[in-house]
């Protein structure tokens, strides 16, 4: 399943004529798919080099996470801008979420960030009794002390 899809990528640029505005280079009304493809192709690079393995799994979802979508989303817009004709200036929002989405990519990339959706703790929650009940995981570590419950 694609991450960003082709409809997703023309609502960001704001619907079909402003789309077909931007991506025509043959002046026939309608996007040229084949740069549409290309800028989402450039995106979900951009995201896949960021993430590097995390990528298959990410990519294998039914429901991408929405972080992803976003970011890819941001990604495309800017390069589909870029593909388009250059006598139309490129809006400084654009450029500014541009810089936004790398900047998150950037965070991925140092695991600084996740992808959203549902992440696994690093810390355990179940209570192990292996040892008659006297080892504390995090979750009650943390609630313990002088001013703590359990």
């Amino acid at each position: 399943m694609a991450l960003l899809t082709r409809a997703q990528l023309i609502q960001r640029l704001g619907g079909d004529p402003s789309a077909a505005q931007l991506l025509d280079p043959n002046q026939t009304g309608t996007v040229d798919n084949d740069m549409l493809d290309s800028a989402i192709a450039d995106a979900e690079g951009d995201v896949s080099a960021a993430y590097g393995a995390r990528f298959l799994a990410i990519s294998s979802m039914e429901t991408p996470p929405a972080k992803i979508v976003r970011i890819m989303g941001q990604l495309a817009t800017y390069y589909a801008w870029g593909r388009g004709p250059r006598n139309l200036t490129m809006p400084e929002t654009v450029r500014q979420l541009y810089g936004a989405a790398k900047a998150d990519l950037e965070r991925i990339e140092a695991s600084e960030s996740g992808p959203g959706g549902s992440p696994t703790s690093r810390f355990p929650t179940a209570i192990d009794i292996s040892a008659g009940g006297r080892r504390a995981v995090y979750s009650t570590w943390r609630r313990g002390g002088i001013n703590g419950s359990r």
